[in-house]
């Protein structure tokens, strides 16, 4: 049986990553490549995802995570309100 892990896949024109179920790197980002929406940009990269978000996608749970590893979920209220207005920015890809 295949152990399955969650990868996060980066685009270039989104500000936070598409969660992908897959057994290894390369086949995350073929998943990734197939689910690529229009106004995505192209596939920047793939990571596994980290034990805490692993735990929230299971809850189901929305995951944010920028690729520099910091999420907009967290952090001060004037980390919350840059990050507010970098998702107004890309509003029109989403």
């Amino acid at each position: 049986m295949a152990s399955w892990r969650y990868y996060l896949a980066f685009w270039s024109r989104r500000s936070t990553a598409t969660v992908v179920p897959a057994s290894s790197t390369s086949q995350a980002r073929s998943r990734a490549s197939a689910r690529h929406k229009t106004g995505y940009g192209s596939l920047v990269s793939v990571q596994q995802a980290n034990a805490a978000d692993s735990r929230l996608i299971r809850q189901g749970s929305w995951v944010r995570r920028r690729r520099n590893g910091t999420s907009p979920q967290f952090g001060s209220a004037r980390s919350k309100a840059s990050a507010r207005k970098q998702r107004s920015a890309y509003r029109g890809w989403l």
